[in-house]
């Protein structure tokens, strides 16, 4: 993938938990309980390693990271959308160039201080209100250090003209994909990395049955998230399709 780390932060929240909150507490406390497990579960062992440790901060419905191999995080950062979405959880996150940086402060118990020193989770969190739906946006500085062996994928036609078959299917480079709107690159996340071709499109088969039903439900603001989730869904489908036709003949 990269021959070098490249340095990065995370800023994400989850969609959702104010009006989870109007309906009952409990069920804010579990939509957030599974959330935090799910990120845990992904991301422990990372935060543990003695080498290149991944730093994590977790507080009510966002999550921070920051690390130095940002091409190990988007792998695990993908399988954490998903495991998200098959518990009905909607993740909204953005990966910016350069590890977050803090200022050491004077603490003392039940008084701890966070402040960043740079721009990186400004940049994040100002990155991640401009969508809508559970995204995984890659901020285009950071998208031309991961593609910078394949630069033709900076665009979709690139990608399209020059599939290279020296890089695996599961590579997470191949689902970076500029956004729609142009400002920047997202993670085509619903493209799974390992499983068959038919137990993936069974499965997000059945995510876009479910995405579509809920939105019936929803009022037009929250819908919107779904529906865009959904559109996530169907870019990633189009690339794997296009890829494995490509690549396979398939």
């Amino acid at each position: 993938m990269m021959n070098t780390p490249t340095r990065f932060t995370f800023y994400g929240d989850l969609l959702g938990i104010g009006a989870a909150y109007r309906l009952s507490s409990n069920v804010a406390y579990d939509k957030l309980d599974a959330f935090y497990n799910t990120v845990f579960n992904r991301f422990g062992s990372l935060c543990d390693r003695p080498a290149s440790p991944i730093k994590v901060h977790m507080f009510s419905d966002s999550v921070v990271m920051w690390g130095e191999d940002v091409a190990e995080t988007l792998e695990q950062l993908q399988l954490v959308y998903l495991d998200l979405i098959e518990k009905n959880l909607l993740l909204r996150g953005v990966l910016v160039d350069g590890a977050l940086q803090r200022e050491p402060r004077v603490e003392v118990t039940n008084f701890a201080k966070f402040l960043p020193i740079d721009n990186t989770l400004a940049r994040a969190v100002g990155l991640e209100k401009t969508v809508k739906g559970a995204r995984l946006l890659v901020e285009s500085q950071l998208a031309h250090k991961l593609l910078s062996t394949h630069p033709e994928w900076l665009t979709i036609e690139g990608y399209i003209e020059h599939l290279n078959p020296n890089v695996p299917m599961c590579s997470p480079l191949r689902r970076i994909c500029p956004s729609p709107s142009g400002m920047t690159y997202e993670l085509l996340y619903f493209w799974r990395q390992n499983p068959a071709p038919t137990q993936a499109a069974t499965g997000n088969e059945r995510v876009a049955e479910r995405l579509k039903e809920l939105a019936e439900f929803q009022d037009t603001s929250v819908a919107r998230h779904l529906l865009e989730t959904l559109k996530v869904l169907k870019r990633s489908e189009m690339r794997r399709r296009r890829t494995e036709r490509g690549l396979l003949g398939a």
